[in-house]
């Protein structure tokens, strides 16, 4: 049984953080589950263009707002509580969260699982692991 407290893991190894970011690692490859977690925090005004070469993301947006913009097409996905993600083929894409409001407050999964430490390279992706 894995049992993570947030509350424990802030101010770990496991609390990455980066330009416009937070992300809290609830589980990591070394947790043997094959994916991990994220409590993830996009700030207000920060722009974040990713892509992950080496993993599938899923982010399930539980506060705040913002917008995913897939950059091959232009296609802008407004995001909001209740709202689902999914970069599911490596998709180049910018989030955006609008200056002075809240931050994007999303849960993320990985696969293959983070190792936990990981902030984004300068193309966007977390290093294969």
């Amino acid at each position: 049984m894995i049992i993570a407290d947030r509350a424990e893991l802030q101010g770990t190894a496991r609390d990455a953080s980066g330009e416009g970011w937070t992300s809290l690692r609830l589980l990591v490859r070394s947790d043997g589950m094959g994916f991990s977690m994220t409590e993830t925090q996009v700030l207000p005004g920060a722009v974040l263009r990713l892509q992950y070469k080496h993993h599938i993301e899923a982010c399930y947006c539980i506060g705040g707002a913002g917008e995913v913009v897939e950059l091959a097409s232009g296609k802008v996905h407004p995001i909001s509580a209740g709202v689902l993600y999914a970069p599911d083929a490596h998709d180049r894409h910018e989030v955006r969260v609008p200056s002075g409001g809240d931050a994007l407050h999303l849960i993320c999964v990985f696969s293959p699982a983070l190792e936990g430490n990981e902030v984004h390279g300068p193309d966007g992706s977390y290093p294969m692991g």
